[in-house]
């Protein structure tokens, strides 16, 4: 489950655990289990976690693995697993914030492998937890019309902000939604090595958040895949996306030295 950091200023933030938030049960529909095949690791794990007051995130602990949607075998539709992303990939991340004072969305970053990746839209939607507690995923036509668009990678291994100020999403206190993170990924790209290929950074370590799943030929099927985890099997991995959601209570800006801060960075 996604967790919320507040009042933790820059301390670093390693396996924390029993600080956050309340957060809500709602959980997703059921998503079809995909293996990874291939992934590429970070060549030491010196991305971990900077904990800032008002941050949402769903890992606890170091960004050690590079991926995309293409690394993933899948079954209807089919893909081989080699790493190579489409445009009809997209990762999305879900949380859930309780609020106490209304919050607006700021954006949200990650760590991106390569610096002439450019991811072609991005966005945040809202969405509803219907009276059972589940959230649905997001439609063919939501994801075709993402806000933001033609996000630059500045460098190899490097932060990405999305910055969605513009868009004006605030989370209001008592709202039964859910921020759903959504990122589409360029076409034809291979991931193949540390800085080459479109990917971003995930955390490959347990426990499983639940909160990560994708999509490959842009939601059309209505099938959506979550990684698969098994804690019996080794083949597998309790992955989470290195998505981190900056808010705030006020319409303050937010400077490109505070999102690079959101990342240890040495």
């Amino acid at each position: 489950m996604a967790r919320r950091t507040k009042g933790l200023g820059f301390a670093l933030l390693l396996l924390l655990f029993g600080s956050s938030l309340a957060w809500s049960e709602a959980r997703t529909r059921q998503a079809t289990p995909a293996l990874l095949e291939s992934s590429v690791g970070l060549s030491n794990s010196r991305y971990e976690l900077i904990a800032q007051e008002d941050t949402l995130f769903c890992f606890e602990g170091q960004l050690s693995v590079l991926i995309n949607p293409g690394c993933f075998v899948t079954q209807n539709p089919p893909q081989p697993g080699d790493c190579t992303s489409t445009s009809g990939h997209f990762f999305v991340q879900y949380f859930f914030p309780d609020v106490a004072v209304p919050q607006v969305l700021e954006g949200f970053g990650f760590l991106s492998n390569d610096g002439d990746t450019v991811f072609p839209s991005a966005g945040v939607l809202q969405l509803d937890v219907d009276n059972q507690g589940f959230v649905r995923f997001p439609t063919a036509t939501e994801l075709a019309n993402l806000p933001i668009t033609n996000i630059d990678t500045p460098g190899d291994t490097s932060v990405v902000f999305v910055d969605l100020r513009p868009e004006d999403i605030v989370i209001q206190p008592g709202d039964n939604k859910a921020l759903v993170i959504c990122l589409q990924f360029p076409e034809g790209g291979q991931l193949t090595a540390e800085t080459v290929g479109p990917a971003i950074a995930a955390e490959a370590d347990p426990p499983d958040q639940d909160c990560d799943f994708f999509t490959v030929d842009g939601g059309a099927s209505g099938t959506w895949f979550a990684p698969f985890y098994d804690p019996g099997d080794p083949q597998s991995d309790p992955l989470e996306w290195g998505f981190v959601v900056q808010t705030t209570v006020a319409a303050e800006k937010i400077s490109w030295t505070q999102v690079k801060k959101l990342y240890h960075t040495p």
